[in-house]
């Protein structure tokens, strides 16, 4: 699986990737439309560039079109930095199942529970098209949900 960085998305030729409102504001800073933060335990960064941003939205983490994913994540590590993100209400997903399924407490607790305390679940999907897809979609659902106008109803 080739990465961000070698598929050319972390580079400002990828704007002509993005939707017209996302590439007028990163192109008049001259920032590509995604930015490698670090190795797996490097999570702070990205954790402080979400709360800058909701900060500046003036809302909360859990109500941001944020996402964390780790489509190669294969060791505990990354079960860790997953569970901070959700902690957030910040969803991850995965392409490869996390070392959890030895308990089934933990496994629900990690894929279901999670969703219902924090209002962000482990996905998990093999194929990464279609992780891609669920990743693109849930992004579009909370980015309307976090900037509906305000006095609408949720559709």
């Amino acid at each position: 699986m080739l990465s961000n960085q070698e598929l050319g998305y972390c580079t400002e030729t990828a704007l002509a990737s993005t939707g017209t409102g996302l590439r007028a504001l990163l192109a008049e800073r001259g920032l590509p439309p995604v930015w490698h933060m670090g190795e797996c335990l490097d999570n702070a960064r990205a954790s402080r560039l979400f709360r800058a941003l909701a900060d500046l939205a003036g809302r909360p983490i859990r109500d941001m079109p944020f996402a964390f994913a780790s489509p190669e994540r294969s060791n505990e590590k990354g079960v860790g930095a997953a569970l901070g993100f959700r902690l957030l209400g910040v969803p991850s997903y995965h392409c490869v199942p996390a070392p959890i399924g030895g308990s089934a407490a933990v496994s629900r607790f990690f894929h279901e529970e999670t969703a219902e305390m924090f209002g962000a679940a482990m996905v998990m999907e093999p194929r990464p098209h279609l992780l891609a897809e669920r990743i693109l979609g849930d992004l579009e659902r909370r980015r309307a949900a976090a900037f509906r106008p305000a006095g609408t109803a949720d559709s």
